[in-house]
């Protein structure tokens, strides 16, 4: 005989549609002491009928029951560790007396099974979506207050992202009439908030999903929420000195102060933040000059002299990736925010080149905690500049995964916003489930995100 049935013949319904609960843990905490009678509900997470006790869990606390047997007419023989309950009692001395107790629903897994939920433990889900609720409304209140206005700009694109180190979702879409027509998923929102800039929305922000194919690791899920914002009449220097303040401004919202602790390092948060122009760290960290490598050859050469690994099908990004994360990323301070500016221009990016010094391009990528938590431009809003990086990366994929791969062309509207006329404007694409990463202090994604089914 199953639990439910075992319930049933006892006359016990397992599955009430009503509670008569009147305050949570926390209120009842702060109403309940003169002795009124409450009425609480939540998850039974430690039940001892012999010695009469249990504890309560709802999301906003736990409490200690003293439980009476002959008083509750023998419903604790039916009560389990994980069922879902609900008492009426008093406080005394305080613990919870509980003069009365329902079953609510049962717990018919194990209490701590975390595929049973898919969201990790009780209190590990309630905390995350407690931090993600206030990193979302602190974001929310900064910029709203800061004269950017939200946007919420479609999840599909016609067109995939043509970034080499990116893999678009693809799916199809069939309207009753034709034949299916190819869309993609969002690896960013950046096309279409530019195109909003062309059309002259000066500040705005959102807060989105983005999807990248093949990112599963301890700081990647395919599906994250993100960050954008974008401003006009603005550089990427703009960007950065609103980086930091919004930084920390959510310090001093979720930290009540301008630092915060991760993996046992405090990380100073004061502006400024420092910045280290990315050739200059090349140099200093692996010994090549990225100035002497304007072709993968020359690049190869100098990287294997210092005793890099060099692959046959190596391009010129891979070895600079590679490069980069065996010896630049790792010496980055642990103790401060930091911005490595300047990036080459031959990596893809939609940001517009140094003045003087076209090798580069004025591009940010913000390091807290050893983690990359933003990537940032001055926007490229030259449409035919624009046109010949589209273009090249386009040959990049084709000449990669094969012709008809990526036969979605390059993104027409944005290049027509472009010719219509976007303003000298900054952008930034922010990830806020690193972000939160760093301040609830875990090391990996999974405990920050809701759902972790794949």
């Amino acid at each position: 005989m199953s639990r439910i049935e075992q319930l049933h013949s006892q006359g016990i319904q397992a599955y009430p549609a009503r509670t008569g609960r009147t305050h949570t843990v926390r209120q009842a905490r702060e109403y309940g002491i003169s002795g009124n009678t409450t009425v609480l509900a939540g998850r039974l997470v430690r039940l001892d009928p012999r010695a009469g006790s249990g504890v309560l869990e709802d999301w906003t606390g736990t409490v200690d029951l003293v439980l009476d047997e002959p008083a509750l007419s023998g419903m604790l023989a039916h009560m389990r560790v994980g069922d879902l309950v609900e008492c009426a009692g008093t406080w005394e001395n305080d613990a919870y007396t509980v003069s009365s107790l329902r079953l609510l629903a049962p717990c018919l897994r194990g209490a701590h099974e975390p595929e049973a939920a898919g969201a990790g433990s009780e209190p590990e889900a309630a905390g995350a979506v407690r931090l993600r609720a206030r990193l979302m409304a602190g974001t929310r209140a900064y910029f709203e207050s800061r004269g950017f206005i939200a946007v919420d700009t479609p999840t599909f694109m016609t067109v995939p992202d043509l970034t080499p180190a990116l893999s678009s979702f693809r799916t199809e879409y069939v309207d009753g009439e034709g034949g299916p027509r190819t869309l993609y998923l969002q690896t960013s929102p950046e096309h279409y908030m530019k195109r909003l800039l062309a059309a002259g929305c000066e500040r705005i922000y959102q807060i989105c999903r983005f999807y990248r194919n093949g990112e599963r690791f301890d700081t990647h899920h395919p599906e994250f929420t993100g960050l954008e914002w974008y401003e006009a009449y603005a550089d990427y220097e703009t960007v950065m000195a609103t980086t930091e303040d919004f930084v920390n401004s959510l310090a001093e919202t979720l930290n009540h102060a301008c630092e915060l602790t991760y993996r046992g390092t405090t990380i100073d948060l004061r502006p400024p933040w420092p910045r280290y122009r990315v050739r200059d760290c090349f140099l200093d960290r692996s010994g090549i000059d990225l100035d002497a490598c304007d072709d993968l050859e020359a690049f190869s050469s100098a990287a294997r002299a210092r005793g890099y690994e060099v692959r046959e099908d190596d391009d010129w990004d891979d070895l600079f990736h590679r490069v980069f994360l065996t010896a630049v990323e790792p010496a980055l301070p642990a103790d401060r925010p930091v911005f490595l500016t300047e990036y080459p221009a031959r990596l893809p990016s939609l940001a517009r080149r140094v003045p003087g010094n076209p090798r580069y391009v004025e591009r940010f990528e913000l390091y807290m905690g050893g983690l990359e938590l933003a990537n940032a431009f001055t926007e490229l809003n030259d449409p035919v500049e624009q046109r010949t990086r589209f273009e090249a990366d386009l040959g990049v994929r084709r000449s990669k995964e094969g012709p008809d791969h990526y036969d979605g062309g390059v993104d027409e509207a944005l290049l027509a916003a472009l010719e219509y006329g976007m303003p000298p404007s900054g952008g930034i694409a922010f990830g806020l489930d690193r972000l939160a990463m760093l301040f609830a202090d875990v090391e990996t994604i999974d405990p920050v995100i809701m759902f972790r089914d794949f």
